[in-house]
């Protein structure tokens, strides 16, 4: 087999520190592939208990919520000795903010859902009107606290009363958070059972910069896999691009492979294979980010997993050189390389 070829992209891509983050384009062979080096930051999204909000009321399903949003808050409050000042509520809706789209006017969502004002959209879960849920026979959080004004970035600020509420997963009592990729392909977008469970399925956030950068002809696009190697220990887990959302960050990834790696304590290598999934991207009439039309079918874990292992096999002999190439000039290149090389070794036939 060739040697690999690699080129550099520079200007497109930042990690979660807004920090720029250079991307290999790497060829040879049979493999074509994007690889690049960053942090890790965890996206929440898919889970059944991703978002919520206690609601008082006797008649109400929503009590004692414990949703995945408080996690990032608990460590906030910790270190700045906040914990026990908020209720249960205030802090839940602070995790709500989160959720928030900007409304497309030069105003942020978090900020303003934060201070009262309806000027936002619901981006990390679905929302309907009252009329609409009637008409679907979908419980609604009425609260008038959680009413997004708008339906998605640059619409129209609705009257009072006609916005946009979070559904309810009348199973749990938490709020059906989304992501872009469907994990059963059913019909109804009204369970949380649709999508990936970030908990559970390990899956990477789509940036929309993919769309300006192709190797060997190839384009990455939602749906695609990829190996994900963590530098200190060469842990590694196959990966699905299975969420969309973000303008050129990445490293954001679903809390099953923020765990499976170590969180937010070092480096993670992603080798990204474009065109490795299948289906059609289709961009939707409410919001900006392509989809992916195909969905993953009944056992995404195992699924992901022999995806991601079938296209490194396309780098079989020149694993090595690859090791070099991501270990070169760094302060602990030994190190690097024999964990890379571990990773490398156990997901391709030969090295």
């Amino acid at each position: 087999m060739g040697e690999l070829t690699f080129k550099e992209i520079n200007g497109h891509f930042i990690d979660r520190h807004e920090k720029p983050v250079t991307v290999l384009e790497v060829t040879g062979g049979q493999l074509s592939a994007f690889v690049y080096s960053c942090g890790l930051n965890l996206d929440k999204d898919g889970a059944v208990n991703t978002y919520g909000y206690d609601n008082p009321a006797k008649d109400s399903i929503q009590h004692g919520l414990v949703p995945l949003e408080l996690a990032g808050l608990n460590r906030f409050d910790k270190k700045h000795h906040k914990i026990g000042t908020r209720t249960m509520q205030q802090r839940q809706r602070i995790g709500l903010g989160n959720a928030c789209g900007d409304p497309g006017d030069g105003t942020k969502g978090h900020v303003n859902f934060n201070a009262g004002s309806r000027n936002f959209w619901w981006a990390g879960f679905k929302a309907l009107t009252k009329d609409q849920a009637d008409r679907l026979k979908m419980p609604i959080d009425e609260r008038s606290d959680v009413e997004a004004g708008r339906e998605k970035s640059g619409g129209a600020l609705m009257p009072v009363g006609k916005g946009y509420f979070p559904v309810i997963d009348p199973a749990s009592g938490y709020y059906i958070s989304t992501t872009s990729l469907s994990a059963d392909g059913s019909a109804s977008t009204f369970s949380n059972k649709h999508y990936l469970d970030a908990a559970v399925i390990p899956y990477a956030v789509w940036a929309n910069a993919w769309r300006h950068v192709s190797v060997g002809g190839k384009m990455l696009h939602l749906g695609d896999f990829g190996l994900a190697i963590e530098n200190k220990t060469g842990n590694a887990i196959g990966y699905v691009y299975g969420d969309a959302g973000t303008s050129k960050k990445v490293g954001e990834c679903s809390k099953k492979i923020y765990d499976t790696l170590g969180g937010e304590n070092g480096l993670v290598t992603f080798i990204a294979f474009p065109g490795s999934g299948s289906g059609r991207m289709v961009k939707p009439k409410h919001g900006k980010s392509y989809y992916q039309v195909a969905a993953l079918g009944a056992n995404p874990e195992l699924l992901i997993q022999q995806k991601a292992r079938l296209h490194m096999m396309a780098l079989d002999t020149n694993a090595a050189q690859l090791a070099e190439q991501l270990s070169a000039g760094s302060t602990h290149q030994a190190h690097l390389y024999k964990q890379l090389m571990a990773a490398l070794s156990s997901w391709t036939v030969t090295v």
